[in-house]
């Protein structure tokens, strides 16, 4: 049985971090190591602040994060890109 791509509908892109993904993914597989760029951490703060949640710099370069139901909490950088990631999966 044949799979024909090219009659499903396109996924939207809504965010930059989504256009993003793919770059990161290749430097890293490149790299043969998992690196998170400032500019990386930015588009994933972006997205998460797309959804409602406020991120703000945090002391030990860190990031606090209030999820839309008040949950504040502070986390890596690494972990922003990570939570980031995990959205965007569970959105397919």
């Amino acid at each position: 049985m044949e799979h024909d791509v090219t009659e499903e509908r396109a996924h939207q892109v809504r965010t930059r971090f989504e256009l993003a993904v793919g770059r990161m993914m290749d430097a890293w597989l490149t790299s043969h190591r998992i690196a998170f760029p400032a500019t990386d951490v930015k588009l994933a703060c972006e997205l998460r602040e797309g959804s409602g949640w406020k991120v703000q710099d945090a002391p030990a370069a860190r990031l606090r994060v209030v999820t839309n139901d008040g949950h504040e909490e502070e986390i890596t950088r690494e972990a922003a890109v990570l939570m980031a990631l995990r959205r965007l999966a569970s959105r397919r």
